[in-house]
């Protein structure tokens, strides 16, 4: 794993899943946290409770909040799911708020679990097409907010789409 390579930290915390980003939430990261929340989910049907640790993130990216949007509807639709993110910072919240998503999410303070392994993201800057089909979800997620966050959000959703055909 190369210093460019994004990593996520995976544990076990508060009976859930525990991931860690550090540094950039961004679409190359998405993908690796998705696969992870898949898998768990698939192997949590009641109850999954999810901890998103964003302690020394300094950028969070479109991509990224309209994940966490789709993240919060899976969640919901399952019996008891709960997702929770920690260690926010002032510029990591003000990028939800500009992006009028921080009223979703419950932000709480938790330290992390004692045994974290770090997962390398795959992917490039460069995404392929499942990443874009990722991207494209998340804008949609954003776009659909409200008309503010539609006028912004949704031309990107409709180019990432065109680029999916």
């Amino acid at each position: 794993m190369s210093d460019q390579t994004p990593a996520i930290g995976v544990g076990s915390a508060a009976g859930g899943l525990y991931l860690a980003v550090n540094e950039r939430a961004t679409q190359r990261v998405c993908s690796t946290a998705d696969r992870l929340v898949s898998d768990y989910l698939a192997a949590h049907k009641a109850g999954p409770n999810i901890t998103l640790d964003l302690t020394g993130c300094d950028w969070v990216d479109s991509t990224f909040a309209g994940w966490l949007i789709g993240l919060q509807k899976r969640l919901q639709r399952t019996a008891g799911g709960k997702l929770r993110l920690v260690g926010c910072s002032p510029r990591c919240q003000t990028s939800f708020a500009k992006m009028r998503i921080a009223a979703l999410f419950e932000f709480a303070a938790a330290q992390p679990p004692e045994h974290v392994r770090p997962v390398p993201c795959g992917g490039s800057d460069r995404p392929d097409r499942d990443t874009l089909e990722i991207m494209a979800r998340a804008h949609e997620e954003l776009a659909a907010i409200d008309e503010e966050n539609r006028a912004v959000f949704a031309p990107i959703a409709e180019l990432l789409r065109r680029q999916l055909d």
